[in-house]
């Protein structure tokens, strides 16, 4: 309880602060008496010079406050213009000389019209901005995400059509021919342009992932010599891994491609040589870390890579895993989006520590596999079908949005003597489907298309033809269509962007 020799003014308002959960001090008109509960004490570290409750002089309850900002001076003018202020209240956000961030409130007591006391207060709100600059950063990440993804996908498209033309036109060409080699040229900077599709891809979860359940203390264990060779001797590599298995469900091939690039990075941030670390444990999410992380809590691996580094300052931070963002000359931006989007897709988080000299350090947050079917995607396992009985050409249905790879399809089909009937969406897969009295052996089917996706198009045509076959392409991986129901699913697909030989060759596979 208050004790002391409460003025007037004050005491029957410092029951008001005693209670209050944020750091409050009370304060006569002029500001010469105040009177600071427990919660300002702690806040500013004051215990050993006031009493919490307590009557005192202004100045000595403001001193360790003002003592924690930089602009003390600055902060003391701005308390005495508001103690004369006619303003009614007043609210600010100030960050400490050790990194917290505070909210600061003042709010005059006025009584008869004229103010008797001034109350302040103030808040630690360092982690309730981070929890929100974690959410605004995800935000936009994922609206970033979204628009590479769609770009990505257009251009697999456009890249399918590149690469299929070009070796069409390669059979036409003598070996000599000089315009061959200037084919190959156009074919393998499309195939160039078709790896950084699969990094945009990959930073905006669109990715065809094909996920197993990996050891990832097993894996690192087999890793430190190939982590050596890309470091070089000087840098040392130091892994450490428990002795539990430390099990998750995602792409073997992903997650390793995500540790290099981290090193790779490391490596660059090390050019006079240093230590290269990647530490692996188990442990758990309680809720309000995976609110932040925006994952569900429970069992978790946490992988972090961490260097002794150049390190990076806080705007570098900021933009890091932004796509195309980079500080490195010649370099294309990806590495980092690419390492977010495989852990994001895989359902994991990654956080990133940085101070400018003092080395880098990035943590992958991975969901724990648990020995449950309940933890593993639905399986929708095709059933098999009895050998083709066909006597005649066979008969596919295309269904592709984009013309140009429609028109390749079709003429890479006709070329081996198949009937192909083609339509550009899935309505008019429908329409094609029951005007056809034939038999339809195949469809072969775009997956991402306006209206009808390609699973619920080969849906409703099983539904009427059940002896049909079904393959699916794409080169972007809707997360709840193709990578549930299509990839892990194990049907067939077809990945974009695919050369004449590989469509054929599949076509063949699945037609049998």
């Amino acid at each position: 309880m208050w004790t002391g020799s409460p003025s007037s003014s004050l005491a029957p308002f410092v029951p008001v602060i005693e209670h209050l959960q944020e750091a409050a001090c009370l304060e006569s008109a002029d500001g010469g008496v105040a009177v600071v509960n427990a919660a300002w004490l702690a806040l500013f570290d004051a215990t050993r010079l006031l009493r919490p409750l307590q009557e005192g002089p202004g100045a000595s309850a403001w001193s360790p406050a003002l003592a924690a900002f930089e602009d003390a001076v600055g902060l003391s003018a701005r308390v005495a213009a508001r103690r004369t202020s006619l303003v009614a209240s007043s609210h600010e956000t100030l960050a400490t000389t050790d990194g917290r961030t505070l909210e600061w409130d003042h709010s005059p007591i006025e009584v008869g019209g004229r103010i008797i006391a001034h109350l302040w207060r103030f808040r630690d709100a360092t982690h309730q901005r981070k929890l929100e600059e974690s959410v605004r950063q995800a935000q936009r990440l994922n609206t970033v995400g979204r628009l590479a993804g769609g770009i990505a996908h257009d251009f697999n498209n456009l890249l399918t059509a590149v690469v299929g033309y070009c070796d069409l036109l390669d059979t036409q060409f003598d070996n000599g021919d000089v315009r061959r080699f200037d084919l190959h040229e156009i074919r393998n900077a499309a195939i160039r342009a078709s790896s950084l599709t699969r990094q945009l891809l990959a930073f905006s979860r669109r990715q065809i992932m094909q996920p197993e359940v990996v050891d990832v203390s097993m894996m690192l264990g087999e890793m430190p010599k190939m982590l050596s060779r890309l470091m070089g001797e000087q840098v040392k590599v130091a892994i450490t891994v428990p002795e539990e298995p430390a099990e998750v469900f995602a792409d073997p091939g992903q997650i390793e491609q995500a540790i290099f690039g981290l090193a790779a990075n490391a490596r660059d941030a090390m050019p006079d040589g240093g230590t290269l670390g990647v530490d692996v444990r188990r442990g758990q999410l309680d809720d309000e870390r995976a609110r932040a992380l925006d994952m569900r809590s429970g069992l978790v691996v946490f992988v972090t890579v961490w260097d002794t580094g150049t390190g990076m300052d806080a705007a570098t931070q900021a933009a890091a895993f932004d796509p195309f963002f980079t500080t490195k000359p010649l370099a294309q931006g990806l590495g980092l989006p690419t390492v977010y989007g495989i852990v994001r897709q895989t359902g994991g988080a990654v956080t990133l520590e940085s101070v400018p000299g003092s080395g880098t350090r990035v943590e992958i947050v991975l969901p724990r596999y648990t020995d449950s079917a309940a933890d593993l995607p639905s399986s929708l396992v095709v059933a098999e079908r009895p050998a083709s009985l066909r006597t005649g050409p066979a008969v596919v249905l295309v269904v592709e949005d984009e013309a140009s790879v429609l028109r390749l399809v079709r003429r890479v089909l006709e070329a081996e003597s198949m009937i192909v009937l083609s339509a550009q969406d899935a309505e008019e897969a429908l329409l094609l489907t029951s005007q056809h009295g034939g038999v339809i052996d195949l469809l072969l089917t775009d997956v991402v298309m306006p209206g009808l996706n390609g699973l619920e198009l080969a849906q409703r045509v099983s539904a009427e033809r059940a002896d049909i076959r079904v393959l699916f392409m794409s080169g972007y991986a809707d997360h709840a269509v193709v990578q549930r129901d299509i990839i892990d699913a194990g049907r067939p697909f077809l990945q974009k962007p695919f050369a004449p030989d590989r469509l054929l060759g599949r076509v063949k596979d699945v037609l049998g």
